[in-house]
C-alpha cells in the first residue's frame, strides 16, 4: 500500500466524507480520479491539481499518473479515522489538511470602466487561440451574443450551432426577468455536448458563477441573480452527469475552482498585466472545459455589468 497526505480538501469534500465512510471509484484520469461516497463526488488530486469546493489535493507528484497507482475504477473506498483508504492500493491522511473555502466576491472591484478594459484584455486573449471542439467558438462573438446580434454560421460546429439559441434566449430571458424562459433555455443546454462535464454546463457554471460574482462584488442586486441561478440549476437536475451538477450547484452561490477564481477576483479588481495569465490559466483546464468555462465567464461578466450599468 502506498502512504501519501492530503494537504488541502475542499470544504464540501470535507463535509460529505463525515456524512458517509463507504464509496468507490468513480473514474480515472491522469491527474485526479473521482470518488463516488454518499451520492456525491469528491475529486482526489495530485499536488498541481487546483483546489476546489470538493476535491482533495495531496502531495503525489505531478509527475504521477494517478492510474500507475494501482487506482481502478469500482474500487472500494473507505474512511476510517482520519485517512482515506482506496482499494487497499492507496492510503491518504487528511490530518493536517488545509480546509479550502472558496470565496464568492471581491471586496474592492474597480470602476465599471476598468473592469470592462480587463474584460476585453481577456477576450482579445481568449481569441487568440484555434478552437474546433466545444463551444470555443463562441469567444470570437462575445459582444454579439451579449447584446443579441450573433447569427447563425454555417462553419460554426455542431455543438455551438445547437447551442448558441439557447444561449441567446438565456441572457435575453436574464435580461427580462422571464425566469419561466430562463428554465426553459437551461433546460435545453443542459447535458449538451460530450465528456463528464459537457461542454454547455461547463458554459453555464462559468456564467452563473461570473454573473453572481460581477452583481455582488458592485453592490447589485444578488437576490434576483440567486433566482436565476436557481432556476437553472433546477432546471439541469437529473438531464446531465452527476460531475456538472455538482459543479452547477456550487456556481449557483458563486462557487467554483481557485483556478476560475483567480480570474474573476482578476477582472473585477486587478492590473491588465495580470488578467492574460489569469485567462491562460482557465483556458488550459481540461480538454475543453477551460474553454467552455470562458466562453460563460465571459457572457455572465458582460452581462452582469450590462445589467448592473442598467439599473444604476
Amino acid at each position: 500500500m502506498r502512504y501519501v497526505k492530503a494537504t488541502s480538501i475542499g470544504s464540501a469534500a470535507r463535509d460529505a466524507l463525515k456524512r458517509c465512510t463507504l464509496g468507490s471509484v468513480h473514474s480515472v484520469f491522469e491527474r485526479t480520479f473521482n470518488v463516488l461516497i454518499g451520492g456525491e463526488l469528491i475529486g482526489i488530486g495530485r499536488s498541481d491539481v487546483a483546489r476546489s469546493p470538493t476535491n482533495v489535493i495531496t502531495d503525489i507528484p505531478s509527475s504521477a499518473k494517478m492510474s500507475s497507482l494501482g487506482i481502478r475504477k469500482n474500487d472500494e473506498v473507505l474512511t476510517a479515522g482520519n485517512s482515506l483508504e482506496i482499494g487497499g492500493w492507496l492510503r491518504i491522511s487528511l490530518d493536517g489538511a488545509e480546509i479550502w473555502r472558496p470565496r464568492r466576491r471581491v471586496a474592492k472591484p474597480l470602476e465599471v470602466e476598468l473592469i470592462k478594459n480587463n474584460l476585453s484584455t481577456a477576450e482579445e486573449f481568449a481569441n487568440s487561440g484555434h478552437y474546433r471542439d466545444g463551444l470555443g467558438q463562441l469567444l470570437f462573438y462575445i459582444d454579439d451574443v451579449v447584446f443579441g446580434t450573433a447569427a447563425e454560421d454555417p462553419q460554426l460546429n455542431p455543438v455551438v450551432r445547437s447551442a448558441l439559441p439557447h444561449i441567446l434566449s438565456l441572457l435575453r430571458a436574464v435580461e427580462s426577468k422571464d425566469l419561466d424562459l430562463v428554465r426553459q433555455s437551461a433546460e435545453k443546454l443542459a447535458g449538451l455536448g460530450p465528456g463528464l462535464s459537457p461542454s454547455s454546463d461547463d458554459m453555464l457554471a462559468g456564467f452563473m458563477s461570473s454573473l453572481r460574482w460581477t452583481i455582488s462584488s458592485l453592490g447589485g442586486n444578488p437576490a434576483y441573480i440567486d433566482e436565476v441561478n436557481q432556476a437553472i440549476l433546477v432546471s439541469t437536475t437529473g438531464r446531465t452527469t452527476l460531475l456538472s451538477q455538482q459543479l452547477l450547484g456550487h456556481a449557483t452561490a458563486g462557487e467554483v475552482n481557485e483556478t476560475v477564481e483567480g480570474l474573476l477576483e482578476t477582472i473585477l479588481a486587478g492590473k491588465p498585466s495580470e488578467v492574460r495569465a489569469a485567462t491562460e490559466e482557465v483556458l488550459a483546464m481540461g480538454e475543453t472545459s477551460g474553454v467552455d468555462t470562458m466562453v460563460g465567464i465571459l457572457l455572465g461578466s458582460r452581462l452582469g455589468l450590462k445589467i448592473f450599468t442598467n439599473k444604476s
